[in-house]
């Protein structure tokens, strides 16, 4: 699991409280999630319920591959980023101060 999964499923689990509705400082939100690009960044769009329950486009979300919340309609920047600090201290490097592996190739022989 990408902590870009992690960052949205720790949203779900802290400050949804009906599947993927949330209260912001402005109203309800429920958040669609979209599509997933090759590198593994999530995006999708963030709907605002009225009274009613009738859903309205807000705007949307983007959560980077290793974790960073780029923008989430109703969300503070302040508890995003706490979200993706603590998604990110959970998950440590597996090898720190590893060297990349470097694919072993046959030496070429000049003739």
């Amino acid at each position: 699991m990408t902590n870009a999964q992690l960052v949205l499923e720790k949203i779900k689990a802290t400050l949804c409280h009906e599947g993927t509705t949330y209260k912001g400082n402005s109203g309800t939100y429920m958040f669609i999630e979209g599509k997933t690009t090759s590198e593994g960044t999530i995006n999708g769009v963030v709907k605002k319920l009225d009274e009613q329950g009738v859903a309205k486009t807000a705007g949307s979300f983007k959560v980077l591959e290793d974790g960073t919340v780029m923008r989430f309609t109703g969300i503070a920047t302040k508890t995003s980023k706490a979200i993706t600090a603590e998604v990110q201290a959970q998950q440590p490097d597996a090898n720190p101060g590893a060297e990349p592996e470097v694919e072993n190739q046959p030496e070429a022989i000049a003739i």
